[in-house]
């Protein structure tokens, strides 16, 4: 089976109010979490990207260790944070976060459908998500790929890609995420779990 995980990065310090925690790294529960979780995923991983923020590639090379593929090989993608595909001009999308609040900006990610400032039009911005992965998982042998996020990122595919939106009460937790399978009869089947993955079957 074709399968990509989205996975929101392991646990981390409590981000200060006013900033972005960029520079945060995993708790040593966070690593603790991360090897756990590797040692569910089958054997055959066959790509690995990364958010370029530091607890992301954290997550990833702890995957990326205990499954023995080169640190060399993990893929880093701005799509998936620094700022992701969701945003277009970063500096302005953060005006959204100090003006209106992380609770109104999470509500917008997961079913607002006006274009505020900074911020991409969500329904494009997911639906080109959707068609590149339908592409990656077509053009894929089988195996599993694997995507190491954030929650903004992981909350917005969950709540858009899905027939349902998510709820705040469904937000990511860490190491939460998504799993899609691309299936010869019915396309892309799409699973969100906000507090842990659903290992698939390979």
């Amino acid at each position: 089976m074709k399968t990509l995980l989205i996975i929101r990065h392991a646990e981390r310090p409590a981000i200060q109010d006013g900033t972005v925690g960029n520079e945060l790294a995993l708790t040593s529960n966070g690593v603790h979490e991360t090897i756990r979780l590797a040692q569910s995923l089958p054997r055959k991983i066959l790509s690995i990207e990364s958010s370029p923020i530091l607890r992301c590639i954290q997550t990833a090379e702890l995957i990326a260790e205990h499954h023995e593929l080169p640190l060399t090989s993990i893929g880093r993608s701005n799509l998936l944070g620094d700022p992701g595909f969701i945003i277009d001009d970063a500096e302005l999308a953060w005006t959204n976060w100090v003006e209106k609040g992380a609770g109104a900006v999470n509500e917008h990610l997961l079913s607002g459908t006006s274009v505020w400032p900074g911020f991409r039009d969500l329904d494009e911005a997911v639906a080109q998500m959707r068609q590149s992965i339908e592409e990656m998982l077509t053009e894929s042998g089988d195996g599993v790929h694997v995507w190491v996020t954030h929650d903004t990122i992981v909350a917005t595919l969950a709540s858009r890609l899905q027939r349902t939106p998510v709820t705040l009460k469904e937000w990511p937790d860490y190491l939460g995420g998504l799993t899609i399978q691309l299936s010869e009869e019915s396309g892309l089947e799409i699973s969100y779990s906000s507090s842990g993955l659903t290992i698939p079957d390979i």
